[in-house]
């Protein structure tokens, strides 16, 4: 049996190797990041962070082209549809306080739905985009752009859209449906009674430090640090989508390089979640598309990580979590650029 004197030596030993282990990782983080090549006129930044706080992270650009703003640690950018992955968080905080349920009918919640959709389709089916609820708001928008700046509510768009029948049973099918999102949305206002925004700066933002996290939508506080996004920089053309608030669940959270630190390591390692909400989080329900709750689960070099993407006019997301450890890589862009480049970027300094 070991001493008190060799238990100290031993353990002063680990704390040793764990902090070199740790350098030894930061350093190939940053040396990959410093190593990407990026395109011409690329504006935005890359992260390597350890439980929630920032590690190195590179700033390049300007977050307003006209003005010269440039791009620094502080910079918000739209998430698009990483947005998706904080509803379906905090859709399980409410889950956890017993005022929903991811498994139970939605009509429990939206008794106004018709039978066959109220009836047969869960919350879960909506997470992960297995309801078999035909899109009908995002075809409709093509003949009526003006959809795209109304201020109608999540509940008056689910009442105009979606009564069309299911277009395959819940859970045998996979459709990236905006309107499932819609529909999430009117769920948590009527069981929570509040705006919502209002409920996820409550669940979500607040408990994790999220303090550059907003909504970029009419009737919410104006983001200060706010890029620009654009089509093209020579000339400057900015592309940025309107962002009507019956989206809010699907597409338009913006933060941060901080606030992805911190929701990933809050998320995944923190007392945020339970462990029954953090595994039904990341348990995959359409392997085809890698697709859990809000969000993929991918594998580099056979360990998982959350895969939470987006983009939304000229913005690009990614944020990057390794599930084993608290690691989180974080590229924003602004300019456009091609998802899969960004995701090859970031698999690469994952592996570094």
């Amino acid at each position: 049996m070991l001493n008190r004197r060799e238990l100290m030596v031993g353990g002063a030993a680990l704390a040793t190797w764990n902090a070199a282990s740790a350098t030894r990782a930061v350093d190939a983080k940053r040396a990959a990041i410093e190593a990407v090549a990026l395109p011409a006129g690329f504006n935005g930044a890359l992260a390597f962070g350890q439980r929630g706080r920032v590690s190195h992270i590179r700033c390049v650009g300007l977050a307003d082209v006209e003005a010269r703003r440039p791009i620094t640690r502080q910079t918000q950018y739209r998430w698009g549809s990483a947005s998706k992955w904080l509803t379906s968080v905090a859709v399980l905080r409410l889950t956890e306080q017993k005022r929903l349920s991811l498994d139970a009918p939605i009509g429990r919640y939206l008794p106004e739905l018709p039978d066959g959709t109220g009836r047969r389709v869960t919350l879960r089916h909506l997470l992960s985009n297995t309801s078999g609820i035909p899109d009908l708001l995002s075809r409709q928008i093509a003949s009526e752009p003006q959809l795209r700046t109304s201020s109608a509510s999540a509940q008056a768009m689910v009442a105009r859209f979606a009564g069309g029948a299911l277009t395959f049973e819940p859970g045998e099918g996979w459709d990236y449906a905006a309107l499932n999102w819609v529909i999430v949305a009117a769920i948590v206002e009527r069981v929570a009674d509040d705006a919502f925004p209002a409920v996820v700066r409550r669940l979500v933002f607040e408990p994790l430090a999220m303090s550059g996290a907003g909504f970029a939508q009419p009737g919410e506080p104006v983001l200060p640090h706010l890029a620009a996004a654009y089509g093209t920089i020579a000339p400057p053309e900015r592309k940025i989508s309107a962002a009507p608030g019956f989206v809010a669940a699907t597409g338009n959270i913006a933060g941060g390089v901080d606030d992805a630190m911190r929701a990933a390591d809050g998320i995944f390692h923190g007392s945020l979640l339970s462990a029954t909400s953090r595994k039904a989080l990341v348990e995959v329900r359409w392997p085809d598309q890698s697709y859990a709750l809000g969000g993929r689960v991918r594998s580099i070099d056979g360990e998982p990580w959350a895969w939470e993407t987006g983009k939304v006019g000229g913005y690009r997301t990614h944020i990057a979590h390794r599930l084993g450890r608290s690691e989180t890589i974080v590229i924003f862009n602004t300019t456009d650029m091609d998802q899969s480049a960004i995701g090859s970027w970031v698999k690469a300094i994952a592996q570094a």
